[in-house]
């Protein structure tokens, strides 16, 4: 996880400094507009096609040099999860779940997901025009896609070396990379303490009552488990229950959905809120991270509503 934030934030401020996000404006200037939000929005978007890490370290990197406020800063950080559910769609969901659940579940499986992507998108779209007061914040200020251009009249600026290059980014933005490994390493141990010490079996407590509650078969307890914590060996394991016939479909997918309802919570926990917290700070991080966890849960319960009334 450093060395992900290490090479997305030298390398972004290095890409920066060599004067290339201009290429990028065609692209990023229509984001941008749709949610009413600054330039430097839509750049981290389009960084978060090839990596969410890197359009979060952007993002708070514009938030340090002032170019974001806390508002649009956690805008931004929801509008860079939702490339993920196309990226994941395609290297996850239609590779492994596809094969294991079959065609029908694994439809409702994933449209659960993506829903989940379209309500951030919502939101941020309403939130971001409402908040923006028909302004078109392209127009005015500093644009970050030609923000690092070289100045004709500044040879300093204009001959640098490649060597130079990366002392200057080093120098700019060596304290943010060092508080963020600093943040990060606590609050991920903080969390594993927690786990290791049982604070989190309540999951596992809630599992036989959930599944009592949707009148599901004791079966799929073990897989539910496994998936909490494991979602690929978790859909494994059911998928081998589906070909053994020891659950129907409906058993499987509506465990699968209702199981999102642990299995998030752990994961943001476990993974996402450290990694959050280093690079947005505690008060932008959580909130981040926690509404993001509201819309996957959100979906998860339309979905398992509709499978319920009408699978």
């Amino acid at each position: 996880m450093g060395s992900v934030m290490f090479i997305s934030l030298f390398g972004v401020e290095l890409f920066m400094q060599m004067g290339l996000m201009r290429h990028l404006k065609p692209f990023g200037k229509p984001v941008a507009r749709a949610a009413r939000l600054p330039a430097e929005t839509a750049v981290c978007f389009l960084a978060a096609i090839g990596s969410m890490i890197a359009a979060h370290t952007m993002a708070a990197q514009f938030h340090a040099d002032g170019r974001l406020n806390d508002r649009e800063l956690r805008l931004t950080g929801i509008l860079n999860t939702v490339p993920f559910h196309l990226r994941e769609t395609l290297t996850f969901q239609l590779p492994v779940v596809l094969p294991l659940l079959g065609t029908r579940l694994a439809m409702i499986y994933i449209a659960a997901f993506w829903l989940t992507g379209v309500l951030k998108l919502c939101y941020v779209l309403i939130c971001g025009r409402a908040w923006g007061n028909g302004k078109a914040p392209l127009e005015t200020g500093e644009d970050p896609f030609s923000a690092y251009e070289c100045s004709p009249d500044d040879p300093e600026c204009l001959n640098r070396s490649l060597t130079r290059l990366l002392k200057d980014a080093w120098h700019a933005r060596k304290k943010m990379f060092f508080n963020m490994i600093g943040v990060l390493a606590v609050v991920t141990l903080l969390v594993q303490m927690l786990t290791l010490s049982g604070m989190l079996s309540w999951v596992e407590a809630g599992i036989a009552p959930l599944t009592s509650a949707l009148g599901l078969s004791p079966a799929v307890i073990g897989p539910l488990t496994t998936y909490i914590f494991s979602p690929i060996a978790g859909i494994s394991y059911m998928s081998t229950l589906l070909t053994q016939n020891s659950i129907s479909g409906y058993e499987a997918i509506t465990a699968l959905i209702a199981g999102g309802l642990l299995m998030i919570p752990v994961t943001r926990l476990r993974r996402t809120l450290p990694r959050y917290i280093a690079i947005y700070g505690g008060r932008n991080g959580s909130f981040i991270c926690l509404l993001t966890m509201g819309f996957g849960l959100l979906s998860r319960i339309l979905v398992l509503a509709w499978i319920i009334l009408f699978y």
